[in-house]
């Protein structure tokens, strides 16, 4: 009505002044193109109730707030109206510069005193600065009166099992859907709930759930509803919380987990112990579990082991009223004896706060006296064995190591030993050596691992003695695989290791490294000195003076003596190849412009050469073999270096049968070449 009366308003006083002067004035002209300032409230008007249908916040009778826009800066003046129109308060003129205000009332007039319920009106004035104005109206009907209370419950009364709600209309409201709860302030934390629920006949709503998830406790009923005003706003509404109490009368409903099974096998973990039970049962119960107890029966049914169950906490489900509880169960009975093989029958009983009690599914533990594999040994020789390891079958073992010492050390630092699984025979094998260890007896031990993870179990077979026999065998020797020095460099065998594999059951000591020709005479040169567990030795084909020996053959003699005495004498053939692989020459020649060719030696197989002016980096390059002569060719320019004479050398990659690397590299004699200008 206000924005219809300044419109109006604001047309006859533009109709008069141009009758008047047949233009429009200047002020009226700036306002035609800058709109005057106009309201918008921007929440939904409601009905306000003072009690019975809002949660109670703390806030004493009614409240409403009212959020309003202005199209432009203006001075803001608001008033609330009774329905006669009179002016009960009067708000604070706002003339800040913004856009957003917004009027807090609690339904009281201007001396703060209660005002009776009623339809009010809140109108707001706004004046721009070129004198525009706007005034709109937003109604604030008020209800202290209706309440809509929860039926069917009562106060200190003490529910079990389920419990009955319902709601009923009211004049001026309207249910559309409602739901009961019963928690701790009803309306935040639930333990019960009906779920959501619509009117049925006279628009009331009923429902019938159960509180026994709420456990033994005092708690408040309510309900929470949606409604319709009765100036059709959409409202939601909470009836006033009833305190009751949940009396606890539902035993707990214990169940197997998803993992657990209803039998299973317990293997020896060692010849002492059984592996542990991992049963688990998931326990519901809406309070808490006092007690969870087992007792195991044997096959005549007596009773041979009692104990507690473990408590998890809270089970991985969605229910958050469902606990864990293990079985921790070794096969012994209460004084830590171990039990005979055979079929075991656990009984579970599980009690609640209340007293209640439930027994849980039965349980069958088979105990097995074997380990789950079988160790077995066969001696190679004095301190040798071939040691397997055979699972049982299907008893999932992931992997097997041995350990040879005392039962009381611990595994982790002991002698321990992987075996390697063998799939075409199915069993876990290695050769155990006790070499360096006196003669004597020593324990032997298989370690199986079933599972990975922290799921995983080890066990432990019996132990096995070992006897190492006293050492009257001389070391086993095997020979160098390299047989043969090479040339490296004019007059000079490049240096090779030879080493001498040698084993025995106790230390090995060996004697200096002697070259002998064919002829048996020692060449008059020791090789290196021998030493404690000294297997191999590096020599570079040089003699007593240091010279390189002719090509040929020769016998590197040793003898291998272990601690006790025993000696293996061992020679091995070398051969000093003193052959030049290949030769370089000049084969032409156009000033400084110079073609050089590498010739292999017949029977030498030459992969790659190049050639290099010696003491310079200049003139480098590689050779490109001829396939039809079988040379190697390049050509070298020397035309920009100074008068004088220079020496070429080839690099010759060649093939070294018998030698420890397969390739060798020999730079060939040099030749001398001269540069003139």
């Amino acid at each position: 009505m206000g924005r219809w009366l300044r419109i109006a308003t604001t047309a006859l006083a533009v109709t008069t002044a141009a009758t008047a002067a047949g233009t429009l004035p200047a002020a009226q002209a700036a306002q035609a193109a800058d709109p005057a300032v106009q309201i918008t409230f921007t929440t939904q008007p409601k009905v306000t109730f003072a009690t019975g249908l809002t949660r109670d916040d703390g806030t004493k009778g009614a409240a409403v707030s009212v959020a309003f826009r202005l199209s432009r800066p203006a001075t803001v003046t608001a008033r609330a109206l009774d329905a006669s129109g009179a002016v009960v308060r009067t708000f604070a003129t706002d003339e800040a510069a913004g856009l957003d205000h917004d009027v807090d009332w609690q339904f009281t007039d201007a001396a703060d005193a209660a005002l009776p319920e009623g339809d009010y009106t809140l109108r707001v004035e706004a004046t721009d600065s070129d004198g525009g104005q706007d005034v709109e109206s937003y109604p604030l009907p008020l209800d202290r009166h209706t309440v809509v209370p929860a039926q069917g419950v009562f106060s200190g009364t003490t529910y079990a099992t389920n419990i009955t709600m319902s709601v009923g209309p009211k004049p001026g409201v309207t249910l559309r859907s409602a739901e009961f709860v019963v928690g701790d302030g009803y309306g935040t934390d639930p333990c019960a709930t009906s779920g959501s629920r619509t009117p049925g006949f006279g628009g009331r709503i009923q429902a019938t759930f159960k509180v026994s998830d709420c456990g033994a406790s005092s708690r408040d009923a309510g309900a929470v509803f949606e409604f319709t005003d009765r100036i059709g706003a959409q409202q939601t509404g909470y009836t006033a919380p009833i305190p009751i109490r949940v009396a606890d009368r539902v035993a707990p409903a214990p169940a197997l987990a998803p993992s657990s099974t209803s039998s299973d096998t317990l293997s020896l973990r060692d010849p002492d112990r059984y592996e542990t039970s991992g049963t688990t049962y998931y326990v519901r119960e809406a309070g808490s579990i006092a007690t969870a107890t087992y007792e195991v029966l044997n096959a005549i049914g007596a009773r041979v082991a009692t104990g507690t169950l473990v408590a998890e906490g809270a089970a991985p489900t969605d229910d958050s009223h469902t606990w864990q509880y293990a079985l921790r169960w070794a096969g012994t009975r209460n004084d830590g004896t171990r039990l005979p093989a055979g079929r075991y029958r656990v009984a579970t009983k599980f009690t609640d706060a209340a007293g209640l009690s439930a027994a849980g599914p039965a349980v069958t533990l088979v105990l097995d006296p074997t380990i789950p594999g079988t160790l077995a040994t066969t001696r190679i020789d004095g301190y040798q064995w071939q040691v397997v390891v055979t699972p049982k079958t299907g008893a999932g073992v992931t992997g097997v190591t041995v350990s040879t010492s005392p039962a009381d050390a611990d595994p982790a630092t002991g002698n321990l030993l992987p075996l390697t699984y063998d799939a075409g025979t199915g069993t876990y094998r290695t050769v155990l050596s006790l070499a360096g260890r006196p003669d004597g007896s020593y324990p032997l031990r298989a370690l199986i691992t079933r599972g990975t993870g922290a799921a995983a179990t080890t066990f432990t077979t019996a132990d096995q003695e070992l006897v190492v026999l006293p050492d009257e065998t001389a070391p086993a020797v095997t020979l160098p695989t390299n047989s043969r020095l090479y040339l490296g460099l004019p007059g000079q065998y490049t240096a090779g290791t030879f080493t001498f594999s040698v084993s025995d059951q106790s230390g090995v000591r060996s004697s200096d490294f002697v070259v002998n020709d064919t002829a048996g005479n020692v060449v008059d040169h020791v090789v290196v000195e021998g030493g404690e567990g000294r297997t191999s030795f590096t020599w570079d084909g040089t003699g007593h003076d240091g010279e390189p020996l002719p090509g040929g053959d020769y016998v590197v003699s040793t003898t291998f003596t272990d601690e006790h005495g025993n000696e293996a004498p061992a020679s091995a053939p070398v051969h000093l190849d003193d052959t030049v692989p290949a030769t370089l020459v000049v084969v032409g020649r156009t000033g400084n412009l110079l073609t050089v060719e590498v010739t292999p030696t017949p029977g030498v197989k030459v992969h790659a050469a190049g050639v290099a002016v010696i003491g310079s980096s200049c003139c480098n390059k590689a050779l490109e073999l001829d396939p039809a002569t079988g040379r190697f060719r390049a050509t070298v320019d020397l035309d920009g270096r100074p008068t004088g004479t220079y020496y070429l050398t080839s690099l010759v990659v060649r093939d070294t049968p018998g030698a420890a690397e397969p390739y060798g590299y020999v730079w060939s004699a040099p030749i001398p070449v001269t540069v003139s200008h």
